[in-house]
């Protein structure tokens, strides 16, 4: 069972590149994530494996999710604003049926 079908990022953009996480994806071609039984991240380091692991935990709302609400721009929520705008499809079970909700018990978690 696919818990989690597909994700897509916000295709919003800020003028400023140092604020986080709008820009690391900037000019990399990343279309809706589609997921099957096993899915693979890869990468160089600082490729944004990890912003879009947790920028996938923030909006699924998983324990254990890691927030990053610090910056240095004023006291505007940007990493939540992002993942706000951030957009996702549930899968099926396996009698078809669409999921309405991950089970109640679902985490993230990072090693």
């Amino acid at each position: 069972m696919i818990y989690l079908r597909s994700f897509q990022l916000s295709d919003s953009q800020i003028s400023n590149p140092h604020i986080y996480p709008y820009n690391v994806f900037r000019n990399k071609d990343i279309e809706p994530f589609v997921f099957t039984p096993i899915t693979v991240f890869y990468g160089n380091n600082g490729s944004g494996k990890s912003t879009l692991l947790n920028i996938i935990a923030n909006k699924l709302r998983l324990k254990g999710k890691e927030n990053a609400t610090s910056n240095s721009y004023g006291i505007k929520d940007y990493y939540n604003e992002f993942c706000f705008k951030c957009s996702y499809c549930l899968g099926e079970d396996e009698l078809g049926h669409k999921i309405k909700c991950l089970p109640e018990n679902s985490c993230y978690i990072k090693s």
